[in-house]
C-alpha cells in the first residue's frame, strides 16, 4: 500500500513580535523619562510669585553659592566662560542665556555673567526662579 508521507517542516523562530515588544518598551521608557536641562550643580533657586516662559533656544548657566559658573556639569572660570559664550554666540546668533543662581549666591556673580553676556553681544539674559504656588 501507498502511504502518504507528510513533508517535515522545521520549526522557525519568528522574531517580529519580539522586536515589536522591544520597540514598545523603548518608547515607554523614553516617554516616561524626564529630561532635565539643569546646569549640573545642585542649586536652590530663590522663590517667586510670577514667572515668564523660557525662550526657545537658551543656554543655562548655573551659579553656585560659592560663585562658581557651570554649563552642562562643567565648571568654568570667568575668562573661560567668556570664550565659551562667544563660541556659542557664533554658532547661534539668537542665543539666550538663563542664569540659574543659588539663593545664597552673591548678586555680584550674576552681574559678572550679565556683563560677559553683553560683551559677547548676547541680548537676552534671564534669571531662573522657583515658582511659589
Amino acid at each position: 500500500m501507498f502511504r502518504y508521507k507528510r513533508p517535515v517542516r522545521k520549526a522557525k523562530l519568528n522574531i517580529a513580535p519580539l522586536l515589536d515588544m522591544i520597540f514598545i518598551l523603548l518608547i515607554f521608557f523614553v516617554v516616561s523619562t524626564t529630561f532635565s536641562k539643569l546646569p549640573g550643580v545642585d542649586i536652590q533657586r530663590p522663590k517667586s510669585q510670577t514667572s515668564d516662559p523660557l525662550p526657545a533656544s537658551n543656554l543655562l548657566i548655573g551659579i553656585s553659592s560659592k560663585g562658581e559658573f557651570y554649563i552642562h556639569q562643567r565648571r568654568y572660570r570667568r575668562d573661560a566662560l567668556k570664550e565659551k559664550l562667544a563660541l556659542k554666540r557664533q554658532q547661534n546668533p539668537k542665543l539666550s542665556v538663563v542664569l540659574v543662581a543659588d539663593k545664597d549666591s552673591a548678586v555680584k556673580y550674576m552681574i559678572q555673567v550679565m556683563d560677559i553676556c553683553k560683551q559677547v553681544d548676547i541680548q537676552q539674559v534671564a534669571v531662573a526662579e522657583e515658582l511659589v504656588k
